[in-house]
């Protein structure tokens, strides 16, 4: 029984910790001696942070499950100046100990406006036909449903509730901008371009709170799964021409723009660029964002530094802090 309430782990200090977390991350692996033991990642709606668990049994491996809760025991360390936890004890927590509220991410905006803002801009296409193939997406009840709610990947960007909707109107908001700058590009397709190329992720990712892979997902992937959806859409309007069709899909296929990312081709239209452009550009500044609260590994007057694992180099994670006489010193 926990009787001191959630222990946030943004909160979390060197030393003895007792605590209820999320299951984001689960890998079972053997030391360099062959024993087994479990690499965690745990979370709450303050952050996340790894764990370990040594000699680990196949109960305990059973246990932690992603998307599960998982009642700890164990001592928070530094490991190269980043905490993580030592487990020393694992079980099923009770269903009354959990604190939802501790796991439920806020957003820091209307789910109901983004919705109605992406369908205003799919139901004012200029392009007839592409028009027609974004309502039909917007009459489907059951991709919407999910579309929605879900997320937008596991770990990289937008992997929460809601996500999916945050990264779609986004960039949609960001191609609109592009096209005006760019008149003679097709607005028509680069708009639902933006909104279908991570189409295939409302079948590929399941839950929101820890989001993780469907096995349609894992077998087949968002890209494949979205070029799926498209050809039935399109299967049901044949008066929608062959070639607007293979455009389309051409942006889904090569929206990650290199082949070593995930793209079967890379864009060849400039269409397929301002969509692989603006996607990336999206899903990195959420990364970026999301990792300014992240606990530096070196600090300084400018600042700290730290290893991001989303974006595979050192960012500058916070702004330091400044005095009027820091300020007139600099000044001067």
């Amino acid at each position: 029984m926990l009787e001191d309430g959630h222990a946030y782990i943004i909160d979390l200090e060197p030393g003895v910790v007792h605590a209820i977390y999320l299951v984001q991350d689960a890998r079972r692996l053997t030391t360099r001696n062959g024993k087994p033991y479990l690499a965690l990642t745990l979370k709450d709606n303050t952050g996340s942070i790894n764990a370990k668990r040594w000699d680990c049994s196949d109960e305990e491996t059973a246990l932690a499950k992603v998307g599960s809760y998982v009642e700890i025991q164990g001592e928070v360390e530094l490991f190269r100046n980043t905490p993580q936890i030592i487990i020393g004890a694992m079980r099923a927590p009770a269903e009354e100990d959990i604190d939802r509220n501790a796991f439920e991410q806020t957003v820091s905006f209307d789910p109901a406006q983004l919705l109605n803002e992406v369908r205003e801009m799919l139901t004012g296409l200029p392009d007839e036909d592409l028009r027609q193939l974004a309502e039909a997406y917007l009459a489907d009840e059951q991709y919407m449903a999910r579309f929605e709610i879900g997320p937008a990947a596991q770990k990289m960007h937008h992997p929460y509730r809601f996500g999916l909707l945050e990264h779609v109107h986004s960039v949609m908001k960001l191609g609109e901008r592009m096209c005006d700058h760019y008149p003679w590009l097709d607005r028509s397709m680069v708009l639902l371009g933006l909104f279908l190329h991570d189409s295939g992720k409302v079948i590929e990712l399941v839950g929101e709170e820890a989001p993780g892979y469907s096995i349609e997902g894992e077998l087949l992937g968002h890209i494949t799964i979205g070029i799926n959806l498209l050809d039935r859409k399109l299967q049901a309007l044949p008066e929608i021409p062959h070639r607007k069709g293979v455009l389309l899909k051409h942006i889904i296929l090569s929206h990650h723009g290199e082949q070593e990312w995930g793209s079967p081709k890379p864009p060849m239209t400039p269409e397929a660029q301002v969509v692989h452009t603006i996607e990336m550009l999206d899903a990195k500044i959420n990364a970026f964002q999301r990792e300014q609260t992240e606990q530096p590994e070196t600090t300084d007057a400018l600042g700290g530094l730290r290893w991001s694992k989303l974006l595979h180099r050192k960012i500058l994670t916070n702004r330091p802090e400044t005095t009027d006489a820091a300020e007139e010193t600099a000044a001067s």
